[in-house]
């Protein structure tokens, strides 16, 4: 009955302990899951970017384009689906010039912060988009992660776009 009970306070104990390792984010993870997202971009996994978006996703986006400002509000389903037209597109590129007009993305992290308790994160960072050495977009963003059960969730947050092919 001791062993029992003994066994049981241990079990109870490695479960707490593993949930809680389960649920904190640091910068590592963060970093881990930007190339991870960078990658799935590279392969024109939309799905695998639409999975790691939290259901309550929220993007607030400014896009500067020829001297003119498009702001826009959306949620989960309608970043998904914007994301799945514009990869899809980019393949097609890709695979129509054999490779030859590949957009390469590039993300420099400016700034990580680690909540206290290590439940979120907020991140900050520049994303160029260019085609052979063209610079032909600049992203500037800021976002929320998030740890739950060993996955991060993207929250979403703010973007400025500025585009220079018209």
């Amino acid at each position: 009955m001791v062993k029992t009970l003994l066994l049981g306070i241990v079990l109870l104990v490695g479960a707490v302990v593993v949930y809680e390792h389960g649920c904190r984010i640091s910068e590592s993870d963060v970093r881990a899951h930007l190339r991870a997202q960078l990658e799935a971009l590279r392969r024109f996994d939309s799905q695998t970017m639409c999975d790691s978006m939290a259901k309550d996703f929220r993007l607030r986006s400014t896009e500067h384009v020829g001297g003119t400002q498009v702001r826009r509000d959306s949620l989960r389903d309608d970043t998904c689906e914007d994301l799945r037209d514009s990869t899809a597109t980019l393949e097609t590129i890709s695979r129509r010039t054999r490779g030859l007009l590949e957009v390469d993305f590039v993300v420099d992290i400016t700034r990580i912060d680690v909540a206290p308790g290590g439940r979120r994160a907020s991140v900050e960072a520049t994303t160029t988009a260019s085609i052979a050495g063209q610079l032909i977009s600049r992203s500037r963003s800021k976002g929320e992660l998030s740890r739950a059960f060993w996955r991060i969730r993207d929250h979403g947050g703010e973007a400025q776009t500025w585009v220079y092919v018209q």
